[in-house]
């Protein structure tokens, strides 16, 4: 689904899967649960206190420790 980062344009091998429902929080390992992250934003979500929520089109929208959001499109479908 995701060619990058749900962020920015890292590439897809060069990310982590990131539970957007922390798996420590009984979040589900399934795709509506899952993003790819690159190791800044993977970083920015545990460590630097962004909260992430993958709505159901498969946008991104990020909320910063200050309350500030941010909004990542979804991923462009790749032609066949």
């Amino acid at each position: 689904l995701h060619p990058t980062c749900g962020c920015c344009d890292t590439p897809f091998d060069r990310c982590q899967i990131h539970h957007v429902q922390w798996w420590d929080d009984d979040g589900p390992t399934d795709i509506t649960n899952l993003i790819p992250l690159c190791w800044r934003h993977h970083h920015l979500a545990h460590e630097g206190g962004w909260k992430f929520y993958l709505h159901k089109d498969r946008t991104l929208t990020a909320v910063r420790p200050d309350g500030s959001t941010i909004t990542f499109p979804a991923p462009r479908v790749r032609a066949a």
